[in-house]
């Protein structure tokens, strides 16, 4: 007992947290046990799951020898999978490729096995290759296990900062308590302490002549004295600051706005990519953006008009942007913001809020209403580039690329756009692509999906036509104009159209099962597209599972994250989604855990010759395996005899589209 402190609320303390520090160790030991036990658990399931991938990724290679193809397959799955090595031998126990970054030994499983240092943060095992039977080869795989060190580094350090803030508080709560019961006993002691050091205090009670009344009245009066002081000095001190703001205010802000003049905008930007310069972890955005038709504005209503939009659109705007950003006005009608720090995703939510914002402006001139919107450009340094030059210049090219796309829009800087000779290539289409959606000149015709198994109809495919204007009785394939919708971003509202149609035929065809559109690669990244299929489904009344979506593979691939996004967007709608032109690449089954596809579209130039090509059918029958396996069904696309159905049925797709079973007709037959 001679350990602990002399006084009753010391020892109260001490030995409450000695009981607590012994019962956290406890919990901290037993916490940590369980996360080991998950953690190997994890592992495990994530080494079966590895096997099961390899296995259905190489074993069509290895049966048609195509060991380049196995080799870019090791490599992919190297990188994708976090594998310290990969090595592939054949049936004879040779050594035919291999994916690590470091040399490996051997050329036969037993040479390699034996050559092989060893690594505790290191896994091997192997996966045998095997396709109906007949053994291929052998497949070597070494697991890096660095993320399950860190994984049980990181458990260990968070159990020990929770047992340190446990414990801490602990002591806290209990200093607290020991104070309040023991208030009484050093009430005296207290006031003494406070007394001598002049702080203030509440007395005990004594007389009003007392020498600590004296010296509490002498304090108080020396205080006030001492207050008015400091009043004085402070409020000289203000107006000379005051001055040297105002003078401040006015080199950098615009006179009219008040916002950031074009000068404070530019030290600003240069200051912003000074960091970039300093380290690559620094990024940032900048948003270039005009009022569309105010030039139209100011002519027509005059200055004191146009004056009133640029305040009215420069206060709207103001409310939504963050304080480390800064809105400027640069001039006439041209705004800027400097978004330090903000990545891609931040900056396209930063324009949509800022072009519905200022869509919602409205004004009364001379007794016109008239609405306001802008076309808003984005560039994102470093990427877009790392001068202000180059930023101000690209993000002034998206701008126009915006308004290439209609107004009223924002466009993240692309630069395969930016180039004016294939922009004014475009104006043609752009002008027939708009009179066809004004003039309803664009049709829907409808192709069949047939199951399989019964050869009935399960749903329709939707595929967009346009009404020839040189010739009312022809109609223009998607080959003619959808290229050019693509590149000049008039794809947007075809999509527009197409998803609108497909839902009001939907509604109008209650016997219909289901109905399957598709999606440019520009439009599943365009933001609202979501809500757009969610309020059209409510407009008509249309069950979502009605409606299926289709996306193409490679088009999903090349914007992997907006295609994951938009999917996730689909399912919570309740929509159907299937990935178009599957198996374009045989690596694109790593990825299919990252496109949350319902339905696998197996691309044509696997069906085509089915039934004469033995290849094809191995490499359909892996599609299958791996769809059935992942809980997938899978079409098969131009279907063109009766003999690849057949084969089809065999090798277990779902459902088949090919001019074999219908051809694509302008009415639907329900009946």
């Amino acid at each position: 007992m001679t350990l602990l402190p002399r006084s009753l609320r010391g020892r109260l303390i001490v030995l409450t947290v000695i009981v607590e520090v012994v019962m956290i160790s406890a919990i901290l030991w037993n916490s940590q046990r369980l996360a080991e036990t998950h953690l190997l658990q994890q592992f495990e399931l994530r080494r079966a799951e590895t096997s099961r991938l390899m296995r259905a990724a190489l074993a069509p290679a290895m049966a048609q020898h195509d060991y380049a193809a196995i080799s870019e397959i090791l490599n992919d799955a190297r990188q994708l999978q976090g594998m310290s090595y990969l090595v592939m031998f054949d049936d004879e126990d040779r050594r035919i490729a291999s994916a690590s970054a470091s040399e490996l030994p051997g050329q036969s499983a037993v040479e390699f096995l034996s050559g092989l240092p060893e690594d505790s943060s290191r896994m091997d095992f192997h996966i045998a290759m095997e396709i109906e039977g007949r053994h291929y080869g052998e497949l070597l795989i070494g697991l890096d296990l660095h993320f399950l060190n860190t994984a049980r580094r990181d458990i260990l350090t968070q159990n020990i900062l929770l047992a340190l803030f446990g414990i801490l508080l602990t002591t806290g709560v209990l200093t607290a308590i020991a104070l309040w019961l023991t208030r009484h006993l050093s009430a005296l002691s207290n006031a003494s302490r406070a007394l001598a050091q002049g702080e203030r205090f509440s007395p005990l009670p004594s007389g009003d002549n007392d020498d600590i009344g004296r010296v509490v009245t002498a304090f108080n009066a020396m205080a006030t004295a001492l207050n008015a002081r400091m009043v004085e000095l402070e409020a000289a001190e203000l107006t000379q600051r005051e001055l040297a703001e105002r003078l401040l205010y006015m080199a950098e802000s615009d006179p009219l706005t008040g916002l950031a003049n074009r000068a404070r905008f530019s030290a600003e930007l240069e200051r912003a990519l000074e960091h970039v310069h300093r380290g690559p972890e620094y990024h940032g955005a900048l948003l270039y953006f005009d009022i569309d038709e105010f030039k139209t504005i100011n002519d027509t209503f005059g200055h004191r008009a146009g004056d009133n939009v640029l305040l009215r659109a420069a206060n709207t705007i103001g409310k939504i942007v963050r304080a480390d950003e800064m809105l400027a006005r640069l001039g006439g009608d041209e705004f800027v913001i400097l978004a330090p720090g903000a990545d891609r995703a931040g900056a396209q939510a930063l324009a949509e809020r800022i072009v519905n914002a200022v869509r919602s402006i409205a004004f009364d001139f001379s007794g016109h209403q008239l609405g306001l919107t802008i076309s808003l450009g984005i560039a994102l340094f470093p990427e877009h580039g790392d001068s202000s030059e180059n930023i101000v210049s690209h993000a002034d090219a998206a701008m126009y690329q915006a308004k290439s796309s209609g107004k009223n829009c924002w466009r993240i800087y692309r630069p395969d756009l930016d180039d004016s000779e294939q922009m004014l290539h475009q104006l043609g289409w752009n002008d027939r692509i708009q009179r066809a959606l004004d003039e309803r000149r664009l049709v829907l015709h409808f192709q069949g999906i047939h199951s399989v198994r019964t050869g009935t109809v399960a749903h329709y495919e939707a595929l967009v036509r346009m009404i020839d204007p040189d010739s009312p009785d022809s109609l223009l394939m998607p080959c003619k104009f959808i290229p050019a919708a693509e590149k000049s971003g008039r794809i947007l509202d075809i999509d527009r159209w197409v998803i609108s149609d497909a839902i009001r035929v939907l509604a109008e065809e209650p016997d219909l099962p289901a109905l399957a559109i598709n999606i440019s690669a520009r439009s599943f990244g365009e933001p609202g597209l979501a809500e757009l299929i969610r309020s059209k489904l409510a407009a008509f009344e249309v069950e979502p599972q009605r409606l299926i979506v289709e996306l193409t593979e490679t088009a999903a691939l090349a914007n992997i994250h907006d295609a994951e996004t938009f999917m996730d967007d689909l399912h919570r709608l309740g929509c159907t989604v299937c990935l178009d032109d599957f198996g374009v690449g045989f690596s694109s089954f790593a990825y299919l855990k990252q496109l949350p596809a319902d339905v696998l579209k197996i691309d044509g130039m696997f069906i085509r010759n089915l039934a004469d090509d033995p290849s094809d059918q191995v490499f359909v029958r892996a599609i299958v395996e791996v769809a059935r396996g992942l809980g997938k069904k899978t079409v098969a696309e131009f279907v063109g005899s009766a003999r690849t159905l057949e084969i089809l049925r065999g090798l277990g797709v779902d459902y088949a589209q090919g001019y074999y079973l219908s051809h694509p007709e302008a009415v639907i037959q329900t009946g």
